[in-house]
């Protein structure tokens, strides 16, 4: 016998997203064969609580999500060994990119400020140590130097096309005319993790002094 939920009155076999009944009392099924054999039944979550935080807690709760996925992935990756690709790699770099994006904006908002709306890292880098200027709100990150910079630095354009916005090369991997990286990109699983860990715990330091020093 297959197993049933009863929703009200109805009992709703297993595979069954909806039930319906016509004028003449006949019941009517649509079907959803996702629904057999799930995993993790019971579990679910829906956007409700979250929207209802400040935009800077649901920044940072967003930076901690892709910063931990790109922990996940990355897991995977070093797992891969011999097997491991390119794609794999990028999509780590993706998460840590958009993770770090994400809680520097988050703190310049908790402390009372808009952050800018553009994706530099670099810029947005700034403008947080400007207002966070203490060793204990430092961290590394990997694009602390915009393609500007290393422009007005060297003297002469360093980069070209996509590596100019590394959200895009790594999300992408092409410009919008298919032009592939002109660099070539490496990545270590192992160096990757001890990265991803170290920041985890610094950003969750980070949050709660500034949380601590901006409380209501």
């Amino acid at each position: 016998m297959p197993k049933k939920k009863s929703v009200g009155r109805i009992e709703i076999p297993e595979g069954v997203a909806a039930v319906g009944i016509s004028a003449d009392g006949k019941r009517h099924y649509i079907h959803d064969p996702l629904l057999r054999g799930m995993r993790w039944k019971g579990t679910s979550v829906d956007s409700a609580s979250f929207r209802k935080l400040s935009p800077a807690e649901r920044l940072y709760r967003l930076s901690q999500a892709y910063l931990r996925a790109s922990t996940v992935l990355c897991e995977q990756a070093g797992e891969a060994g011999e097997n491991l690709e390119w794609p794999q790699a990028s999509v780590c770099y993706y998460c840590l990119h958009l993770a770090t994006e994400l809680f520097l904006k988050a703190c310049i908002q908790r402390i009372g400020r808009v952050p800018s709306k553009h994706h530099e890292i670099a810029e947005l880098r700034r403008e947080y140590r400007s207002l966070l200027p203490g060793a204990e709100y430092d961290f590394r990150t990997s694009w602390w130097l915009s393609p500007k910079d290393q422009d007005q630095i060297c003297g002469v354009q360093i980069l070209h096309g996509v590596d100019r916005a590394p959200d895009q090369l790594f999300r992408y991997s092409m410009d919008k005319k298919g032009a592939p990286s002109r660099n070539i990109q490496i990545f270590t699983p192992g160096y990757f993790f001890n990265n991803v860990k170290d920041l985890e715990g610094r950003w969750t330091r980070i949050w709660g002094l500034i949380s601590q020093k901006n409380k209501p």
